[in-house]
């Protein structure tokens, strides 16, 4: 239904009444920009009718963002419905840059977009194993690295969104501990980015940004409950509820890394690791694959890696099926765990022991089909190995919307 705008309903007010003019005019061009960022290409009278305000005040708000603010930009006539041909608008979506990073064990990955969020680079490099400020030296200097490569202006660096394998607090924007990474304790990641590039910055655990760029770009798109467990160095978890991260009371939402499975042995001591990534986690495979490897298992190649043990039992080794029977049936036992009491509609794995597919995934539904009635669907990351730099690229186009709305 066609509403009145805020700027007309209050023409008559003002400097009387309760709104003022500035804060009006800043929400009208709030939704100006918005219908433009959805519907663009568009024209004046259409934008009026999504915007639900007045052509009069659309168009002078449309003037404004085009000459003096350069967010939107004029593209021509559009076609003709019967009469004159309409000029049309749209969003300037290089006005700035956000950037992503996934910040690993063993690798960091970058990720430059526009204000649209549309991947404009992407680069990697090996994660530093000397010390803490290695680490984020080359962070901070792998942004600006990022820029150069893709000849853009880092001078137009709109916002940054980093993902942290560890523990965070996003309120202060703390990596709390990340314990693959060297010295990582208490890090102040958010403040060290702010620090280096004068712009906001959003740091999150790397399986909650994987989350959330599952659910903007892989196959948790239409999902409002959906869990995604991480299969690498680490296990962890991303909890996704009526369309919001859950992250708990102290963060420790998703560290199903401790999650018990086996009560024989609750007095036991797995550290940091916990019990399920001790038996699940890829360096708990690999470990595996070693063993076997003495023992003579003919199957496994040379190399020591998780793969290599799915590898071999695919070939027929029985004790490499041994290993993967066991790890399919603690992920099994963790999921139907996880379906009891979150039930989701949806369970997405990724990280680098997903990549096996329905070898690990199959035994694990049929785990999980034993224990509970609500079976939710389990399916491998749409979005890949990049679901946590996607996550991280768009966390920091959430904050590029709020400086955008700031400016107007």
């Amino acid at each position: 239904m066609y509403t009145m705008d805020l700027e007309t309903a209050g023409a008559g007010e003002r400097g009387t009444g309760p709104l003022d003019h500035r804060v009006i005019r800043r929400h009208n061009g709030k939704r100006v920009l918005d219908a433009v960022r959805r519907h663009g290409p568009i024209s004046r009278a259409a934008l009026a009718q999504h915007a639900e305000l007045s052509a009069p005040t659309v168009s002078a708000l449309v003037d404004d963002l085009v000459d003096r603010r350069g967010l939107l930009r004029n593209v021509g006539k559009g076609q003709s419905s019967g009469g004159r041909r309409p000029l049309m608008v749209d969003f300037n979506a290089d006005y700035g840059y956000v950037a992503g990073i996934d910040i690993g064990s063993r690798s960091l990955r970058f990720m430059l977009g526009d204000l649209r969020g549309r991947v404009l680079h992407r680069c990697e490099e090996r994660t530093p194993t000397t010390s803490r400020d290695a680490i984020v030296h080359a962070i901070v200097s792998g942004v600006r690295g990022a820029f150069e490569r893709a000849a853009l202006d880092p001078a137009k660096l709109f916002a940054i969104g980093a993902g942290a394998p560890g523990m965070t607090d996003v309120v202060r924007g703390r990596v709390i501990s990340a314990v693959n990474l060297k010295g990582w304790s208490d890090v102040p990641l958010r403040d060290i980015l702010q620090d280096a590039y004068d712009v906001p910055a959003f740091v999150d655990n790397d399986v909650n940004m994987a989350a959330l760029g599952e659910q903007r770009v892989g196959c948790a798109k239409d999902c409002p409950n959906f869990v995604f467990i991480a299969l690498g160095a680490g296990v962890g978890a991303g909890i996704v509820i009526d369309g919001r991260l859950h992250r708990g009371s102290r963060w420790y939402a998703g560290e199903i890394s401790h999650m018990h499975l086996d009560y024989r042995r609750w007095r036991v001591d797995y550290g940091e690791q916990g019990f399920l990534e001790s038996f699940a986690g890829a360096e708990a495979i690999a470990r595996e694959g070693l063993r076997l490897r003495r023992r003579g298992a003919p199957a496994l190649p040379s190399a020591d890696g998780a793969a290599e043990v799915f590898e071999a039992a695919r070939y027929g080794d029985g004790r490499a099926a041994a290993v993967v029977e066991r790890v399919a049936l603690y992920l099994g036992l963790a999921v139907a765990n996880i379906a009891a009491v979150l039930d989701p509609a949806l369970i997405v794995f990724g990280g680098g022991v997903s990549h096996v597919g329905d070898q690990l995934l199959q035994p694990v539904r049929d785990v999980v089909s034993r224990i509970v009635p609500n079976v939710p669907e389990i399916r491998v990351s749409a979005a890949g190995d990049d679901a946590q730099v996607f996550g991280s690229l768009y966390s920091a186009l959430q904050l590029a919307d709020v400086r955008l709305f700031e400016s107007l």
